[in-house]
Formats: C-alpha cells, sequence, structure tokens
C-alpha cells in the first residue's frame, strides 16, 4: 500500500508541479538570474509539499538546520527579491495551487529550535487573487521586505506557500486532508541598526488547532476576501513608519 501511494505521488509529481519550491534570489550580476540557493538540503523532494502541520519538516523541510550556502547579504528595509520554481500546478492534486504566503525570521544561531520565528509579511486574498498566482503573475518571483526596525546579524528566511485548493478537492481524498505547505528556508545577513526583538513561535506549532480556518471555497470572492491567514500576528512595531 504504501509503495503504491509514494507511486501515485510521483507520477502526478511529473505531471506539474507549482511555484513549490525556492530557486534562489535574483541577482542581475548572475548570467541564471538567480543565486544564493535556499541554504538547506531537503529530506523531501523540493516539488512535493508538506502535509502535515505537525511535522518537524513545517520548520524549513528538513532536519538537517546546518548552513550549506554563504547567506545572502541584504540592507535592512531593503527587498530580498526570491525566485521560485516556474509552474503553477500541485504535484499531489494536479490543480492550481491557490493560497497565501506568509514569511518568516529566526536567528540563525538557534537553527530555528524554540519559540523563534517571527513573521514579516503576510499575503492571503487582494481581491483578485490569492498570493500563490500573485507570483505567478510576477514572473514566479516576489520581493520580501526585511522591516527596517531588525537587529543586524544572520537570520533564516522561511518562506511558506499554503494551497488551500487541495483541502477540498474531493477526488484526491486520502492526500488532502490537510493543505499543502510549500516551505524553503535560506540564510540571510541583514544589515544595519534597528532593535526591535519580536516575540517568536515555535515552527511546527503555528497552526496547532487551526485545521478548519483553512476550510475554505478558494475560488469564492466573498470567502477569500474574508480569509485571516492563522498563525501568530505581525509584530506593530516592525514597518511602522520612518
Amino acid at each position: 500500500m504504501l509503495v503504491s501511494i509514494i507511486g501515485a505521488i510521483l507520477l502526478l509529481a511529473r505531471a506539474g508541479s507549482g511555484q513549490t519550491y525556492l530557486l534562489g534570489v535574483t541577482d542581475s550580476a548572475n548570467k541564471n538570474g538567480y543565486s544564493h540557493e535556499p541554504t538547506f538540503s531537503h529530506l523531501l523532494r523540493p516539488d512535493i509539499p508538506v502535509m502535515d502541520m505537525y511535522s518537524t519538516h513545517m520548520t524549513c523541510r528538513t532536519l538537517d538546520m546546518n548552513d550549506k550556502v554563504k547567506p545572502f547579504v541584504v540592507a535592512a528595509g531593503a527587498i530580498v527579491p526570491l525566485t521560485y520554481e516556474p509552474k503553477e500546478l500541485s504535484p499531489i492534486s494536479g490543480q492550481p495551487i491557490k493560497g497565501p504566503c506568509s514569511f518568516y525570521l529566526s536567528d540563525s544561531k538557534t537553527k530555528g529550535k524554540g519559540s523563534v520565528w517571527f513573521p514579516i509579511e503576510k499575503i492571503g486574498f487582494d481581491g483578485t487573487m490569492w498570493c500563490s498566482q500573485l507570483i505567478k503573475k510576477n514572473g514566479y518571483t516576489h520581493g520580501v521586505v526585511i522591516p527596517k526596525e531588525i537587529p543586524p546579524g544572520t537570520y533564516y528566511l522561511r518562506s511558506e506557500i499554503i494551497d488551500l485548493a487541495a483541502y477540498l478537492d474531493n477526488k484526491y481524498e486520502d492526500f488532502t486532508r490537510e493543505p499543502q505547505f510549500y516551505i524553503d528556508c535560506m540564510a540571510i545577513t541583514v544589515t544595519g541598526s534597528g532593535k526591535v526583538a519580536p516575540k517568536g513561535s515555535k515552527i511546527p506549532g503555528i497552526y496547532n488547532n487551526a485545521e478548519s480556518k483553512f476550510l475554505i471555497n478558494v475560488d469564492s470572492a466573498t470567502d477569500s476576501k474574508s480569509f485571516t491567514i492563522p498563525g501568530p500576528a505581525i509584530d506593530p512595531l516592525l514597518n511602522a513608519g520612518p
């Protein structure tokens, strides 16, 4: 039974994947258009989502939290230009990915362990499209602003795209009883003079007992507009203005 399930997943993955994983940071000086790949090696295939919100894979989709890549250097208040795999379908359901995005930071010295992760940006439904669709519209890129209030240092930047559409897909009921989480982390070194250290949360743990909050009709504009991304709120002292 396990073999057949794995085989089904791999067959679906060959059929098409989504903007499911981070290729790196857009870099105009790099001939390939991006550099500074995600910091950690994956235990899972990079285009296969995490489907258990209580799994340790929710942190960075790996259990090896040892840096593999030189951090990308960015000034506090500037943008980290992320580039994603340019496809649009879920490797599990074969359907377009629809859902929100969240971006978190943690001090790299913690290795992502404990109550150390805090959100810096959350994007849901803008009235016409979900964040996952916006990334596609923007050429599978997204610029994450690093709050100017963040203290200097080296951090892990965690990118999370959530596929809510799969949660309602009865055709693939065996695989989709929870949302699908597309997660990657990369190391960044922030320069500046910020002093705000937001309260952190544990990952996994930010979505404990929140299953029902993900169960919405993503094709309904009314439902989508009313959706609030579960998890900790962004610290009001971040991006507080000049």
